[in-house]
């Protein structure tokens, strides 16, 4: 397909963006937020600035549009990739996810488990214990024209509590472009947009989300990605990040990243009032990761500190055929 002479990808990328946040709404609060953990210890080591990056199985979650931009072994793309991710979350929370890709087409599954919780009756007495467990499944899709992707991805929720179920419908969609003439990508997504979540007689809307990034990889004598983004989510303030990835040892991939926080989340986090927390829980808002490959094997960690609610350990494992 040939594209018009006057084709602009850049401008358009980020005219659908201001065209998407001219429709957000002001933040209020949503349900199924185990849907904003994060895909993967890969791009969490990178905090999360991934959707111009968006080139393993986790882009069906950041960005549908780098489904088709996947690198299986040496420059073969389109190549299969599963990835198999858990996490040990804050305050005995756990967080199972699982993605699968090939060529243009992928799916990832997510299961949020919020441990053992005292139940209580409606006076306030002690009841038997219960669980609260969060589903989430995802079948995406995406298209190339030139240096150009397009992707879409449709989402199924459940959430349960005790006795009490509800569920929803959302999409996800995403754009990507690769500049011909310089290492750069730039990316532009939208996820969770759909039907609210309805328990008993409330309905809350699912947490919204619209990204704008911008990637760059070094080259090869200094194998290295940064990244940059802006989160607009619909519960609260915009949120920047960055992220690196350095692939400059022979088995060894090492990450960081950052990401803004409003400064009255970030008090309460690091529990600042109430003696505060220290060490490495002070690291509120920065990511560390490591990977580790042996073809085609991948393995990567990624840590989070939380303040004065602990840190959270993120591990995955990938395999390229």
């Amino acid at each position: 397909m040939r594209l018009p002479k006057n084709f602009r990808p850049a401008p358009l990328l980020f005219g659908i963006l201001a065209l998407f946040c001219a429709n957000a709404r002001a933040a209020e609060s949503s349900a199924a937020q185990f849907l904003s953990l994060g895909f993967g210890a890969r791009a969490l080591g990178m905090g999360e600035a991934f959707t111009a990056v968006a080139d393993d199985a986790s882009a069906v979650y950041y960005n549908p549009a780098g489904l088709p931009a996947r690198r299986a072994g040496g420059d073969k793309a389109g190549g299969g990739e599963l990835l198999v991710s858990h996490s040990w979350h804050i305050q005995d929370t756990g967080l199972t996810q699982l993605a699968y890709a090939r060529g243009p087409a992928g799916f990832s599954l997510t299961y949020f488990s919020a441990g053992s919780m005292e139940g209580r009756d409606d006076s306030g007495n002690p009841a038997s214990d219960f669980t609260a467990e969060d589903f989430a499944f995802s079948g995406g899709y995406a298209a190339r024209i030139g240096r150009l992707s397009a992707g879409a991805a449709l989402k199924a929720v459940r959430q349960s509590i005790k006795s009490s179920a509800a569920s929803a419908v959302c999409a996800d969609a995403g754009l990507l472009y690769g500049f011909e003439t310089a290492p750069v990508t730039l990316g532009v997504s939208v996820s969770n947009l759909g039907t609210k979540i309805k328990f008993e007689d409330e309905r809350f809307p699912l947490p919204l989300v619209y990204r704008a990034g911008l990637a760059v990889r070094a080259g090869r004598s200094f194998p290295a990605v940064f990244s940059a983004q802006a989160d607009f989510p619909n519960d609260s303030t915009a949120v920047l990040r960055a992220g690196a990835e350095y692939t400059g040892f022979d088995l060894i991939a090492l990450r960081a990243g950052y990401r803004t926080a409003p400064a009255s989340q970030r008090r309460a986090i690091l529990g600042k009032g109430f003696g505060g927390s220290s060490g490495l829980s002070e690291l509120y808002g920065f990511y560390m990761g490591l990977g580790f490959a042996i073809n085609p094997v991948k393995i990567d960690y990624a840590l989070l500190p939380y303040g004065e609610l602990g840190s959270s350990h993120r591990f995955s494992i990938s395999v390229r055929f």
